[in-house]
């Protein structure tokens, strides 16, 4: 009977491989039924099942197998629960796994990656040193920990991680996040050549021409944004994100009407909040009843918008509707608490009022 188990235990292994994961499942399902004892059956199932997005199905043969001694199904079990964001529970599979065995790199970096997504960056980092401690020629392990560095602000830090993972492999991930990094920093030339590496090695990837867009935005060459958003556009026509891309880019160029077409379009394609940009464009455009229509549709939208009720109050102030203008601006005030522009605020009301 156990030799006719672990042959079902193979026919289930051969179509995964293959991508066929509903085979698998039922050569691992045989194997199970011919011995229900066997641990690697149900580890086996349960991957499979993973793949599937099955997560409560992988996660109960994940269970059994730890039950019939497969230490090592923490790893996988603990993966499930987070890619379903509980956190909690995936955490404590990789502290039993990692009691158990301290050397498991592959459970630091599960960890690691929560403890990003929770905003717990020492942690992460801690994580993301094991592996690095002891696979140093892990590509991954560096971008990972670089990432973790940025968002605590260590730039020096994040930067030589980041290098070294493109060092160890020069792909569109590591050549991709590394330009991100030092985009957050200002190092707009940089990351724009990376952009261009990742757009040399695929010319389709749209991250590639969205992020140096918006270097270039930054960089105030708009005329390239405006290039790169268009090719988006090209690319997906029906993306109500790269129109609303384009239009700021229009925006910051001071070309207002080009501006507030692309926001019509994106609005028209369901993006519903564009209608703090259309205004905006309105406003600057000296158009103040337009900009205070859309100021009140986004507020209408989203009661708590800081900016929509202190740029109507501009608007409005524009247009000598003093009463309208001060409303707006203690509704701000009232809201934004201790927002930086709330003195502003407090400034244009003692104004109006003399």
């Amino acid at each position: 009977m156990m030799s006719d188990s672990n042959e079902y235990n193979d026919r289930g292994s051969w179509p995964q491989h293959c991508r066929e994961v509903d085979k698998a499942i039922g050569g691992y399902t045989k194997a199970i039924e011919l011995n229900p004892d066997e641990a690697s059956a149900y580890a086996k199932r349960g991957l499979a099942y993973h793949a599937k997005h099955e997560f409560d199905r992988a996660i109960a043969d994940f269970g059994r197998a730890i039950k019939l001694g497969d230490d090592s199904a923490y790893l996988e079990r603990g993966s499930v629960y987070r890619e379903k964001g509980e956190y909690n529970r995936a955490i404590a599979d990789f502290n039993k796994l990692l009691v158990m065995n301290p050397d498991s790199s592959a459970a630091y970096w599960e960890r690691g990656q929560i403890y990003i997504r929770m905003e717990e960056y020492g942690r992460a980092i801690a994580d993301f040193t094991k592996p690095v401690e002891m696979y140093p020629g892990c590509d991954s392990t560096y971008r990972m920990r670089g990432v973790a560095y940025l968002d605590i602000g260590e730039y020096d830090k994040a930067i030589a991680d980041l290098n070294m993972s493109v060092d160890l492999k020069p792909d569109r991930t590591n050549i991709y996040q590394r330009g991100w990094a030092f985009d957050c920093i200002s190092k707009h030339d940089k990351a724009i050549a990376d952009f261009n590496s990742l757009l040399e090695m695929n010319p389709d990837a749209t991250d590639g021409y969205y992020s140096r867009g918006w270097a270039y935005v930054q960089k105030g060459e708009y005329d390239k944004a405006i290039a790169d958003f268009t090719t988006l556009i090209k690319m997906e026509p029906d993306s109500d994100e790269f129109h609303w891309n384009r239009g700021e880019a229009y925006l910051s160029a001071g070309e207002y009407d080009k501006a507030i077409a692309d926001f019509a379009k994106a609005i028209d394609l369901g993006d519903i909040y564009c209608h703090l940009s259309r205004a905006s464009a309105y406003a600057q455009k000296g158009e103040y009843d337009k900009a205070i229509v859309d100021y009140t549709k986004e507020i209408k939208l989203c009661h708590q918008d800081l900016i929509a009720f202190y740029e109507r109050g501009n608007a409005y102030k524009a247009l000598g509707k003093k009463f309208e203008a001060i409303a707006d601006f203690e509704e701000f005030i009232r809201l934004a608490k201790e927002s930086e522009i709330v003195e502003h605020a407090k400034h244009e009301i003692e104004r109006l009022r003399n």
